[in-house]
């Protein structure tokens, strides 16, 4: 019985140490209204190798009065290896959305078409102001969820089957 006990509280004890690694979210932002920005993902960041599981994107502007929302346009590329028949980049334009005139307007998503692996990469983002008078409201974001590689999971799943066998035994 005492045995037993010692195994369960072992494989919580590495469940706890790895529950940290298992999920993670990172959140890119789009470029401010009138500008475009850059960037690049190191070999050495700790995001490279992670496996993309989901994304979410919030997107909320404000069209200035006398400005029309349809003309507001964003995109951004990151830096994904994305699976086959997804993509690594993000174009949304009020037109597409249907916004039409002036006010505050809001678009969500959730989605798996961004899912794949970060890589090394040059990203960024790009939102022009041709005829559209406004802002992108602070808050707006891709957030991106991500699991460690397959590989990296390999400790773990070794630590749980060392814990069973001595179980057993």
């Amino acid at each position: 019985m005492i045995g037993q006990n010692r195994c369960a509280l072992g494989a919580a004890a590495l469940a706890s140490l790895a529950a940290p690694a298992i999920a993670g979210v990172v959140e890119f932002n789009f470029a401010r209204v009138g500008n475009s920005y850059s960037a690049f993902l190191g070999s050495d960041d700790p995001l490279v190798g992670k496996e993309i599981v989901a994304a979410r994107i919030y997107l909320t502007i404000e069209s200035f009065d006398g400005s029309d929302a349809a003309n507001f346009w964003t995109d951004i590329t990151l830096p994904i290896q994305p699976l086959d028949g997804n993509t690594n980049s993000l174009y949304l334009a009020g037109s597409d959305l249907g916004w039409s005139g002036s006010g505050t307007f809001t678009y969500f998503l959730e989605t798996t078409d961004l899912n794949g692996h970060f890589v090394s990469a040059r990203w960024g983002a790009e939102t022009p102001g041709f005829d559209f008078r406004g802002r992108i409201v602070d808050g707006s974001r891709i957030e991106i969820e991500y699991v460690p590689a397959p590989a990296t999971l390999a400790p773990l799943a070794a630590g749980l089957l060392a814990l069973r066998r001595r179980r057993t035994a």
